[in-house]
């Protein structure tokens, strides 16, 4: 009885470890002062998918949510105000693993005002996402400059998008 309480309890303690290593490695992206990684959504009205890389040229603001996340309904009014309020800045949502019937709830309930959809190329991993939402700020070059975890509010929100204007 001893000896597997004892085995059970190294073994929580490993799987704590590791699980500790991975987040902790993925709390700082690795994408930091890199070109963003590839990276598309599918709109969903037909509309074609929305590429990272095609907006090269002008700021971009990529937002990765979920329907099932509660500090995403939160800050959806926080980045479609500010995609309405700078058109010079691109916003892009990228729903994370979702259903399709999850999406379009979502989207009825908080309508984002910006390209919003399914990842369709790339991967929130290549961009270091650990927990939702994490919004990366992009320059013109193409070149990550910024991320945050967790909602943004419109103060957060405006510093970062003064760093890609810039």
């Amino acid at each position: 009885m001893v000896i597997g309480v004892a085995v059970a309890g190294t073994a929580l303690l490993m799987l704590s470890l590791v699980w500790g290593l991975q987040h902790a490695a993925l709390s700082n992206p690795p994408v930091l002062g890199k070109q963003a990684p590839a990276l598309a959504i599918q709109p969903p009205h037909g509309e074609n998918p929305v590429s990272i890389s095609a907006l090269k040229g002008k700021p971009v603001v990529l937002n990765f949510w979920a329907s099932w996340c509660g500090p995403c309904a939160q800050e959806s009014g926080v980045l479609s105000g500010g995609a309405a309020a700078d058109p010079g800045v691109a916003f892009v949502g990228a729903d994370n693993r979702d259903t399709p019937a999850a999406f379009r709830w979502f989207e009825v309930q908080h309508p984002h005002g910006y390209p919003v959809g399914p990842i369709v190329q790339g991967t929130y991993q290549s961009y270091g996402v650990s927990a939702l939402p994490a919004t990366f700020f992009i320059d013109q070059s193409g070149v990550v400059v910024a991320s945050f975890t967790g909602p943004l509010s419109t103060d957060l929100l405006d510093h970062y998008v003064n760093l890609v204007k810039s």
